[in-house]
């Protein structure tokens, strides 16, 4: 079991739909509304090590602000179908999953591997949530980086705003500050420099893998293309952090 991979996320992600039933489910939706921060615990009948599960649960929501502890039994009849959608059955128990405060799924990890450490590293950011929540959705997503006072800003993002309109609006726009402290370790994970003077665009495809990234503005033509490019070979980069072997080359 991959710890934060995200092809282990997008795979829980692009299962999720309105149409999941089961408490849990509901439980997932109602902390969202409220903004919270959700930690899953998984297990069913046979599970053991559930009790040190919750503790360490509990022991990281100390030091989230906002957050519930949420059960999910895979063996109860009616989560059956709510198990089946996230792929779950096979999974070893007990599982934690980390649930952002939109809702989106951020990872998961066994029990047995589980601390606080790892769970808070888990909790995404909120444009990381956001950025999330559209691959959730099955949305490529197109993200512009940049900080106040940026002159070629504007164009950027307008840039990323045509694309979107290229693509029947059917994909995302996430817009980040380079100066917001609550996002300097997503920017590390996507490899953009706090410092630049210029905006960065980046272009996430709808399975989670960086198909682009440009260090100026893109014309919009590149921008849609990329956002439904499939990286192949080694493994792309994520924006899960993952492998920078394939990142794309900077232009």
């Amino acid at each position: 079991m991959i710890r934060r991979g995200l092809g282990f996320v997008l795979l829980m992600l692009c299962t999720l739909g309105p149409n999941a039933s089961a408490s849990t489910q509901r439980d997932v939706e109602s902390a969202a509304k409220q903004q919270k921060i959700a930690f899953i615990l998984v297990h069913d009948q046979s599970a053991t090590g559930v009790d040190q599960a919750r503790d360490v649960i509990r022991q990281t929501m100390k030091q989230v602000s906002k957050s519930v502890l949420l059960e999910l039994d895979r063996s109860a009849p009616p989560n059956a179908e709510y198990v089946a959608k996230l792929r779950l059955a096979g999974a070893p128990v007990p599982l934690i999953l980390v649930a952002a405060r939109n809702g989106a799924l951020a990872g998961g990890v066994p029990a047995a591997q589980a601390t606080p450490a790892i769970l808070l590293g888990m909790v995404p950011s909120p444009k990381k949530a956001e950025v999330l929540q559209a691959l959730q959705s099955g949305k490529p997503v197109f993200i512009a980086v940049s900080r106040k006072g940026m002159t070629s800003e504007p164009k950027a993002v307008a840039a990323c705003m045509s694309a979107c309109s290229k693509m029947g609006d059917k994909s995302a726009l996430v817009r980040i500050d380079m100066a917001d402290p609550q996002e300097a370790t997503f920017l590390s994970q996507l490899k953009v420099n706090s410092a630049a003077t210029e905006p960065v665009t980046l272009v996430v495809n709808a399975q989670g893998q960086v198909t682009g990234s440009y260090a100026q503005v893109q014309d919009v033509a590149s921008l849609v293309q990329a956002a439904t490019r499939v990286a192949g070979g080694c493994c792309p980069s994520t924006v899960q952090g993952g492998s920078k072997a394939c990142a794309p080359t900077k232009k």
